[in-house]
């Protein structure tokens, strides 16, 4: 039976203030992998509303056409 981590093995180069932080931590690796996690989901959500705020935006201006469209029959030229 072959075992495959999910794993990688990677040399990276911090700051000196922070890599001195991290040699604090009980487990280095876990919190570079949580402390990423985090940031990634942040941009995600970041991305996610800007989209959901162009869809509003597109949806307004929508409504607004048809309103426009419509007001000389439902406003009577008022």
């Amino acid at each position: 039976m072959i075992c495959m981590s999910n794993t990688v093995h990677l040399n990276i180069t911090l700051p000196k203030d922070l890599a001195l932080k991290l040699k604090t931590s009980s487990n280095e690796s876990a919190l570079i992998a949580e402390s990423l996690r985090e940031k990634f989901a942040r941009e995600e959500k970041a991305r996610l509303s800007l989209r959901l705020l162009k869809s509003y935006r597109q949806a307004a201006k929508e409504d607004q056409e048809i309103n426009d469209e419509w007001d000389v029959t439902t406003g009577d030229g008022f």
